[in-house]
């Protein structure tokens, strides 16, 4: 039933084993019911009673029909579960295709299909709620004749960014009074993408995101890397002018700045899981608009031809796993990105501050570290300050309300908010 394969193998035949169920129509066709009505026939017969004797032969044929009947019904029955693609993005639209063919002699008077299905990709229906939370059961029914095929096509609505599950499909059929309905359950799922939002980066308010090269802007986030990313402790041959005065005081020690001589831009975003956990719904919000500033700052990044990886201590929604996408660049390594922010949950799967100190000693040094995130925790502003301090650039991205926490002035903090549906980054000025 999945894909697009020909050939799907007979319904009945594959999964009888996995759920076949039938259904007595009532307690006068059961098996005990017959029997009675069987005793009852013969012991009409044995007094010459023609009229019980032909209305329960009637009722006793029927039935033994209506069972044979059923038993077959579902004999040489194909379904197809055909999807147009199995990726998308919000507010677009995939295709889905129910088909069943009966390849047998015996016609079927009526048969329903019962497919599962996320309830907002229903767009602008009332289905019927399906088994899972979140899911709908969209419903088809026919009649099928001898070696005839039965189609539906139905348009999904990529409502919102997510993982979602199709499926499972239930087949119900059986004879032509419906005293003995049969049912099966296809157990087979499929799987549905649809990535986050992407934003022009101009439209997120960031002048540029490099640190060097030909990008020009009023005002950079990031600093030139011919100029300082760092300090360390001063050597008679360094210069005075590159005396770090502030760092100085803090260490008791002379301390200078440190130059980055590469030109290579290398980014890892770092998603704060634990950090939305906040504020309920309102935080449900927040954390889809720093998935889209993820996305879109991985797009940009990824169209200007440099490196870019991903860190979430999320629990995707496929393995239950973190996100965990080291640097890379091409159009592959965007894709691997966009189906990780995909499957992003409001789960954390460890504490961040662990989860940062654990996949930082497997990244190059020069690594552009931007931290996307909602409250931050007084430690995480601690360790974020340190890391400037030990020479990492850094930019923080703060999504919602400004923090309250105090926090380094020395590093990029911004703002994210969501304005009249559009995505727009500000500087948070010390």
């Amino acid at each position: 039933m999945r894909g697009e394969a020909t050939g799907s193998p007979d319904i009945e035949s594959t999964y009888i084993e996995k759920g076949l169920s039938t259904q007595s129509a009532g307690y006068l066709l059961s098996k005990f019911g017959l029997l009675a009505m069987l005793a009852g026939l013969l012991l009409a017969a044995w007094y010459d009673q023609v009229v019980i004797v032909i209305v329960l032969g009637l009722v006793l044929s029927a039935a033994g029909l209506s069972k044979l009947w059923s038993r077959y019904s579902l004999k040489g029955v194909h379904c197809q579960h055909l999807l147009s693609g199995q990726r998308a993005f919000p507010g677009e639209y995939l295709e889905l295709k129910l088909q069943l063919d009966n390849h047998k002699l015996l016609p079927l008077p009526w048969i329903q299909v019962n497919d599962e299905v996320p309830a907002g990709f229903l767009h602008g229906a009332s289905p019927t709620p399906g088994n899972r939370p979140g899911s709908a059961l969209l419903s088809k029914a026919t009649a099928l004749l001898w070696y005839t095929r039965a189609s539906w096509r139905q348009r999904l609505y990529c409502h919102k960014r997510g993982y979602y599950t199709l499926g499972p499909i239930t087949v119900n059929s059986g004879d032509i009074f419906g005293f003995y309905p049969r049912s099966v359950t296809e157990p087979f799922v499929e799987h549905v993408i649809v990535y986050p939002r992407i934003y022009p980066i101009a439209q997120l308010g960031i002048p540029s995101l490099y640190p060097l090269g030909d990008t020009t802007a009023e005002r950079r986030i990031f600093e030139d890397p011919t100029r300082t990313i760092g300090v360390r402790d001063y050597t008679p041959h360094d210069s005075l002018r590159h005396i770090h005065w502030k760092a100085t005081a803090r260490h008791q020690n002379l301390q200078v700045k440190v130059f980055e001589p590469t030109t290579t831009l290398k980014m890892a975003l770092f998603m704060a899981i634990d950090s939305f956990e906040h504020n309920g719904a309102e935080n449900e919000d927040n954390l889809e608009l720093a998935i889209s500033t993820a996305a879109s700052i991985a797009n940009y990044v990824t169209e200007q031809g440099s490196l870019v990886g991903l860190f979430a201590n999320t629990c995707l929604a496929d393995s239950g796993e973190s996100a965990r996408i080291p640097p890379g660049s091409g159009v592959n390594q965007l894709i691997c990105i966009l189906e990780a922010l995909a499957k992003v949950t409001a789960s954390p799967s460890s504490p961040f501050e662990d989860f940062l100190q654990s996949e930082l000693r497997n990244l190059p040094w020069g690594t552009t570290l931007i931290f996307i995130l909602s409250t931050p925790s007084e430690p995480l502003t601690g360790l974020l300050a340190d890391l400037k301090e030990r020479g990492h650039r850094i930019l923080a991205l703060q999504v919602g309300e400004p923090p309250e926490v105090d926090i380094d002035h020395s590093i990029a903090w911004h703002n994210v908010r969501n304005h009249e549906g559009m995505m727009t980054i500000s500087s948070r000025e010390g």
